[in-house]
């Protein structure tokens, strides 16, 4: 199984959303996966900062 599609019905599963048809359904994985990509560049672009003000 794509870990995309995984993640996605996870997601779906886990916040008690109704099941998408499987159009909606990859729209949602994109979608996901791009918010998570965010949260997880933003929170390494914070320890970014916070490692290299700390080191000066």
């Amino acid at each position: 199984m794509n870990p995309f599609r995984f993640l996605t019905r996870v997601f779906i599963d886990v916040f008690g959303i109704t099941h998408p048809t499987e159009r909606e359904e990859r729209r949602a994985a994109w979608f996901i996966c791009s918010l998570l990509a965010l949260v997880v560049a933003g929170i390494a672009l914070i320890f970014f900062v916070v490692f290299t003000s700390a080191h000066h």
